[in-house]
């Protein structure tokens, strides 16, 4: 039975080198290839086996194996893309992927985004550790097996250094890792390739770990079965051409003038007109002429144009027929897809995104929170009114991923005080919508706080009374705590007068904190009876506002909370109920 290629997927944190690696991928395999062996469709690159055989030769020799696969087909679209859009029998597309991390770096938030991406879908991947090139000391070669032996010891020791800080991260994330001249058994460990993307050191080894672990554990997936099967990755308009498709094809070999069926929410028939790829080395993404071929075979990217192909849709699975009977029949097969969107009439944040795909990422991203609404789509007023319906600032937020608003919407949601959050990167939205609610829990602390009484612990300076009554103005001096106006004040229990105005330097404050002198007018106190200069007094705190100030223990000082315990001492003394 034939075998075709593995599909292989490059997920990363950004700025880790991933498109510096694919870049240095396609680079050496079209330096390798003279007579033209790659094919490039839909951000795809093939390096053929006779590549790989050339370029990781030695070190597939040192592994003792042969290349029996076809070759490799690298995809190069958004990893949440390749995971979650293409399905193939309930999993991913993508037979494959590489995470590249950076090794000076380590993990980072996308590295954890595309780490919970791989284990949802249950992709077996290799780590690429990048950057080995930055290390202080190291000097570059082609093979990293033969590099490492060159360089000295001390970076030798920096390497294992940073290598087995990055293997500690992934250990606390329950993923085993080794460098994989160390590994003895691949179904326990993962492997890790040191690599320098700008250099392409290491690239030997990791193509060889990717062709060996295909052979090994991925031979029964390979197997090619007759009848083309793919999955629709974009629908877009071309000029002369209609409304075409983007597909990738994983099984079997598509033909021109074959009928073609396209599953999705609303699956149809159609028939072949034309199969296109991009000239050598154009990326069908940007590509504008295209070069007609009669046939396609799995692994492969194709851009296909036939009637109808409007009604497709991102993720669509595809697959061919020879008549329109097996059509039919393949059609009434296919199974209908899960509903990703979300609509409810409960509290949540508002999702929006360019495709299903995209979609379905952000659900996972987010579904920690939440959701009112979840569709594909850009937004309306209407979408911003209901994110406005939430009680719960926090949730006042549209979340769009690759989608843009109208200027009208925009200041729309502004006027209703609605955050529009807009990005390209999913990771970028999570840490911008976390930030959002800090912000905003923050704000409604503070603006609770506002009117509570804080509590405060102040003495009344001997010599400096101004006025005894009506109100009694004197200098006091903050021991502990936060004074503002309108606290009441209490000595041993008795009410002893409300703040009314405070001073410093002949400058009105509204707070005055644990050190400061001030001058103070208080009503309803008249020092020389009950109260005497030098006297402490503490403020009169309400049990509901105690339980408030406790209940945000980040905005309590240690000042404050050891006057706030002798308040509580006070009152319990007087109300055993009181306090907690």
């Amino acid at each position: 039975m034939e075998i075709r290629q593995p599909i292989i997927a490059t997920l990363g944190h950004v700025d880790h080198g991933k498109t510096t690696l694919l870049d240095r991928i396609r680079g050496t395999s079209i330096a390798s290839s003279e007579a033209g062996g790659i094919t490039q469709a839909i951000g795809t690159t093939v390096i053929p086996a006779e590549t790989i055989r050339e370029i990781a030769g030695p070190v597939i020799d040192k592994f003792h194996f042969s290349v029996s696969i076809p070759g490799l087909l690298f995809i190069d679209t958004p990893g949440h893309e390749a995971f979650s859009t293409l399905r193939k029998r309930g999993g991913s597309i993508s037979d494959l992927a590489i995470l590249v991390v950076d090794i000076n770096e380590g993990i980072m938030p996308q590295t954890q985004e595309s780490i919970n991406i791989l284990k949802n879908f249950r992709v077996p991947f290799v780590v690429a550790m990048n950057k080995i090139d930055r290390i202080q000391g190291w000097q570059s070669g082609a093979s990293f097996l033969e590099n490492v032996k060159r360089q000295h010891d001390d970076v030798k020791n920096a390497l294992e250094e940073s290598f087995y800080k990055v293997v500690e991260q992934f250990s606390s994330l329950g993923i085993n890792v080794e460098r994989f001249d160390r590994i003895q058994d691949f179904t326990k460990k993962v492997a890790a390739v040191p690599i320098s993307g700008q250099t392409g050191e290491g690239l030997p080894e990791l193509l060889a770990i990717l062709t060996g672990l295909s052979q090994q554990f991925l031979k029964e997936r390979l197997k090619v079965t007759g009848h083309a099967k793919g999955s629709v990755m974009e629908v877009k308009e071309l000029v002369g051409m209609g409304t075409t498709i983007d597909a990738i094809i994983y099984d079997g070999t598509l033909t021109k003038g074959e009928y073609l069926v396209i599953g999705g929410s609303s699956p149809f028939v159609t028939k072949i007109r034309s199969l296109l790829l991009p000239q050598p080395m154009k990326d069908i993404r940007t590509e504008k002429k295209f070069r007609h071929v009669d046939s396609v075979s799995a692994a492969s990217g194709v851009k296909i144009a036939a009637p109808g192909l409007e009604n497709a849709g991102t993720g669509a699975p595809i697959a061919s027929a020879k008549n329109e009977d097996e059509a039919q029949k393949i059609l009434a097969g296919m199974e209908k897809p899960e509903d990703v969107e979300i609509r409810a009439d409960t509290e949540g944040i508002i999702i929006r995104a360019e495709t299903v795909g995209s979609l379905e990422a952000m659900l996972n991203i987010f579904s920690k929170y939440p959701i009112r609404e979840a569709v594909v789509g850009g937004v309306t007023r209407e979408t911003v009114l209901k994110a406005f319906a939430n009680t719960d600032e926090k949730l006042r937020v549209v979340m769009c991923f690759n989608t843009k608003s109208a200027e009208d919407v925009v200041a729309f949601a502004k006027e209703r005080g609605v955050d529009i959050l807009t990005s390209n990167v999913i990771y970028h939205l999570n840490n911008e919508y976390t930030a959002l609610r800090k912000a905003k829990d923050e704000k409604a602390r503070k603006s609770e706080l506002e009117n509570v009484v804080r509590a405060a612990k102040i003495r009344l300076l001997p010599g400096f009374v101004f006025r005894a009554s009506n109100p009694a103005v004197v200098g006091c001096e903050i021991l502990g705590g936060i004074l503002k106006p309108g606290a009441p004040l209490m000595k041993d229990g008795a009410a002893a007068g409300k703040v009314k105005q405070m001073e410093n330097q002949g400058e009105t404050v509204q707070e005055a904190r644990t050190g400061e002198k001030i001058a103070v007018s208080i009503d309803g106190l008249n020092i020389g009876r009950a109260v005497k200069e030098g006297d402490i007094l503490v403020t009169d705190i309400s049990e509901n506002d105690y339980r408030r100030l406790l209940r945000y223990p980040d905005f309590v000082s240690d000042s404050e909370r050891a006057v706030l315990r002798e308040i509580e001492q006070l009152r319990r003394s007087e109300k055993p109920s009181w306090g907690m």
